[in-house]
């Protein structure tokens, strides 16, 4: 019993001490940068590249190309 009284005041410790260092460091980068930054950065989505569109039967040539390229040894029977 005496076992798990003290195994869990060491995990309460360890949560308390991690916690605390990281609202500790947080509010120092929080004081420490500008009222202006913001905590986000906006990025413009990429526009998608004009291509063809794929057919059912590009697709399916291609999947059993990209499987035949790799065969096991258990495939080839060594």
């Amino acid at each position: 019993m005496r076992h798990i009284i003290i195994a869990f005041a060491m995990l309460v410790v360890a949560l308390v001490v991690t916690f605390g260092v990281a609202s500790f460091l947080q509010g120092r980068a929080v004081a420490a940068g500008s009222s202006s930054v913001e905590p986000f950065v906006i990025v413009e989505a990429a526009k998608p590249a004009l291509v063809r569109g794929a057919t059912n039967k590009d697709r399916a040539t291609s999947l059993f190309r990209e499987r035949s390229a790799h065969t096991t040894s258990a495939q080839v029977g060594l």
